[in-house]
């Protein structure tokens, strides 16, 4: 039986919940593809020691050794030096405001050195993945996380494009990465991660949800013969 003859089928009900199953997957977009923005490969590509610190110092590297699994050896190796309060790292990625919200979100991955000094909690501290929005590097203030081991292995942090905390990465010059250790935290010594294959997340293609509409219409249509 046809697509078109199983839909006469439907009852009203099932007909307007099978349109705007198909409606709204048309409608989503824009829709683009993952991008790696930065991988670190031969240099930090932009990235550089932005704010923060006291003793010991702070600092950043290219570390051609690292790599996450699955890229190209080469990573970023951060140096945060505490005690102190937050110490940053900057990345200008991009040479023009660039509108980021045609991706569900930004990733990258990360890897905590095993000599890293932990904080009250038993973490490393509590980080800030922020895009800096518009030539004038607003600060995104994107929601903050506690950043855990397992230390000495490699994982992947994700942070939605859209308002998480703070505003849309609509106009986004740069990346910054950010560790607060002070009072509080009160991390006693420096904490060393790698950083590497920052990248954006597609939204699914309009193709995979429609499908997924209209395996929902047989789903139906099957239940409608049975009963």
């Amino acid at each position: 039986m046809s697509l078109f003859k199983s839909f006469k089928r439907f009852s009203v009900l099932q007909r307007v919940a099978t349109l705007g199953v198909l409606t709204a997957s048309l409608a989503i977009g824009p829709f683009v593809s993952a991008a790696v923005i930065n991988d670190f490969d031969s240099d930090l590509e932009s990235w550089r020691f932005d704010f923060g610190g006291t003793a010991p110092p702070s600092g950043i590297v290219h570390d051609p050794a690292e790599g996450s699994p699955g890229n190209a050896p080469g990573a970023a190796r951060l140096t945060f030096g505490f005690p102190g309060g937050g110490i940053a790292f900057t990345g200008d990625v991009f040479g023009s405001e660039t509108d980021l919200t045609g991706s569900t979100a930004i990733a990258f991955d990360v890897k905590i050195a095993g000599a890293s000094s932990q904080d009250a909690f038993g973490n490393y501290g509590f980080a800030q993945f922020v895009s800096r929005e518009t030539d004038g590097y607003n600060w995104g203030s994107q929601s903050g996380f506690n950043l855990s081991g397992p230390t000495d292995e490699w994982q992947t942090i994700t942070i939605p494009t859209t308002a998480n905390g703070g505003m849309d990465m609509t106009a986004t010059r740069a990346f910054t990465l950010q560790i607060y250790g002070g009072p509080s935290q009160n991390i006693p010594g420096p904490v060393a991660i790698w950083l590497d294959n920052v990248r954006t997340v597609p939204i699914p293609e309009p193709t995979a949800i429609v499908l997924l509409g209209l395996a929902g219409v047989g789903i139906a249509l099957q239940r409608r013969r049975d009963s």
